[in-house]
């Protein structure tokens, strides 16, 4: 563990029993891009008061947002941040994309998973909730597929959110133009992304959605910082994929922490990750 990571577990231990925030399970908005509601669930800070900042908070694949709650704790961490003032009050969004990976998918997948999430969800939530409407005002973080999710969505929105984390990101960078398929990788991919860029999987369709892709297209006013966390032990060997990302996104000029820890693909890497992400996510955040 680094110094700085040593401090902010040190601080949030310190901070002890603070009180609790709410957590709202089973909530559900009317998509009319999905034709059905989107499910989600949301955290909200002890005395919560207008104008708070949000993290809209993606899950992997064969996930969903109560696992976020039950098994990365996202209730106690943002309570402990919040009492020892590492953290701005914040809501903490927790939406359902099933297996789309975070893109809009054919509606016999998850339907337009990413337009209801980056577009109807945050205006329903700006309304309900009376959160800062701005750039300022939100973040977006992911594990895994949500890892995945969170930089595409970042950087198809140039201008929307103040900052970007991915845990574990499974980012396929070795799918490239080109590349071979051959039957054995084809039902591997097919399993993976059940559908979400096509059937058969689409190499051009994935290339064109990919985080690095869109990072390339963001103007330079609007590139925004990154934050990549991963794990040595990662069974995917996903270390790999985070400094590639790492490297291309240095390169196009993005400003880019990147940390890797111990452990591996699971529940006790990405709540252990957890509280720095935050941390890193609320130095963007303001209230308004």
């Amino acid at each position: 563990m680094n110094a700085r990571a040593a401090l902010v577990v040190a601080a949030v231990l310190a901070a002890g029993a603070a009180q609790a925030g709410e957590v709202e399970t089973g909530l559900r908005m009317e998509s009319e891009v999905l034709g059905r509601p989107l499910e989600f669930a949301l955290y909200r800070p002890d005395r919560a008061t207008k104008g708070l900042p949000v993290v809209y908070l993606l899950h992997g694949r064969a996930s969903d947002p109560g696992e976020w709650l039950r098994m990365g704790h996202v209730r106690a961490t943002a309570d402990r941040l919040i009492a020892a003032e590492l953290i701005p009050p914040m809501l903490i969004v927790l939406p359902d994309g099933g297996s789309s990976w975070w893109v809009d998918t054919p509606a016999g997948n998850a339907g337009a998973v990413a337009t209801a999430v980056s577009e109807e969800l945050p205006r329903a939530i700006e309304r309900a909730y009376a959160t800062n409407p701005t750039r300022t005002g939100r973040a977006i973080a992911g594990n895994s597929m949500g890892g995945f999710g969170a930089l595409r969505l970042a950087f198809s929105h140039p201008g929307r959110y103040a900052a970007v984390a991915s845990m574990s990101g499974a980012f396929w960078t070795r799918i490239k133009p080109g590349i071979r398929i051959d039957d054995d990788m084809a039902g591997r991919l097919q399993r993976v992304f059940a559908g979400a860029f096509g059937t058969p999987f689409d190499v051009g369709r994935f290339l064109s959605q990919a985080p690095l892709t869109l990072a390339a297209a963001v103007p330079a006013k609007d590139r925004l910082p990154v934050y990549l966390t991963v794990s040595s032990g990662d069974r995917f060997r996903l270390a790999d994929e985070q400094d590639t990302v790492e490297n291309a996104l240095r390169a196009g000029g993005y400003a880019v922490v990147s940390r890797t820890t111990e452990g591996d693909h699971d529940w006790g890497t990405w709540e252990a990750a957890l509280p720095d992400v935050l941390v890193f996510l609320g130095r963007y955040l303001e209230k308004r």
